[in-house]
């Protein structure tokens, strides 16, 4: 039986895991007490809540998907690389018991996707993470979210980004973007005086929609509400009539902003 054992030690290289993949750095626990200020009951329910974080080369693609009930925030910066936190909340009958339920959640972050996993919650156990990440300005990013808002500031780049039942919020944005939420409203803040990158598409299914655009400022505007109300906060030149839907083209033109609604408000102002 030893022989056969030290014959199974020597198997061929290839047969054994020996190739190492590249290390993949773990989140740590950091203080944040101001974004962690959900460590109170939930009814009759306890809650634990703490912050990860991590720092990672920047990816071609970020992408923090498949986030069931958190919300996803975003910030362009002159920084190089990736500042990722993660904010892991967790409800259970009793503190200890969400701190251990907490614990058994894992944040994965190899190759720029980001994806959480945990037990499998019930009535009286549960858990969520939610996402704040530092890019640089022109770093690619894919989100999703279930049930939670998503907030881009600053990003000029390759943008997808959809929510299911939350809000979604773009400021200064550029590059190519193209945004959805089912249920929930959206708001956009342009920056600068023209659309800097291939385009902007925005879609709401059951949520208002605002565009804020600066003076001067340079682009093709295609807008429309199918089932709710259409205002322009300013005048515009526009081909044809104006009833549920403008095509307008604003200065001297530019890359086109196609906006649009399904059933809910769309409101164009000027930005402050």
């Amino acid at each position: 039986m030893k022989r056969l054992t030290l014959m199974a030690l020597v198997l061929p290289a290839f047969a054994l895991p020996l190739v190492a993949s590249p290390a993949v750095q773990q989140p740590r626990v950091v203080t944040d007490d101001e974004w962690c200020r959900e460590q109170s009951r939930d009814g009759d329910r306890e809650r634990h809540c703490e912050v990860r974080e991590v720092t990672l080369p920047a990816p071609a693609v970020l992408e923090i998907t498949d986030v069931g009930n958190g919300s996803i925030a975003v910030t362009g910066s002159a920084r190089r690389d990736v500042r990722l936190r993660a904010r892991v909340v967790a409800s259970a009958p009793t503190l200890d018991e969400a701190r251990q339920l907490a614990r058994q959640v894992t944040i994965a972050t190899d190759g720029g996707r980001v994806r959480d996993d945990g037990p499998r919650g019930d009535r009286q156990r549960s858990w969520w993470v939610a996402y704040r990440a530092e890019v640089p300005g022109r770093q690619d990013v894919e989100l999703s979210t279930a049930n939670g808002s998503i907030a881009i500031a600053d990003v000029k780049s390759r943008i997808r980004a959809r929510t299911s039942n939350g809000s979604l919020r773009l400021t200064g944005p550029g590059g190519d973007v193209d945004v959805h939420t089912a249920n929930g409203s959206m708001t956009i803040q342009l920056a600068g005086s023209t659309w800097d990158g291939a385009g902007l598409r925005a879609r709401t299914s059951n949520g208002s929609l605002r565009i804020d655009i600066p003076e001067p400022y340079h682009a093709r505007l295609r807008a429309g509400s199918r089932n709710g109300s259409l205002s322009i906060g300013f005048p515009l030149t526009v081909q044809g009539r104006i009833g549920h839907d403008v095509d307008a083209v604003l200065g001297s033109g530019g890359p086109t902003l196609d906006v649009q609604t399904a059933n809910g408000s769309l409101r164009i102002e000027r930005a402050r």
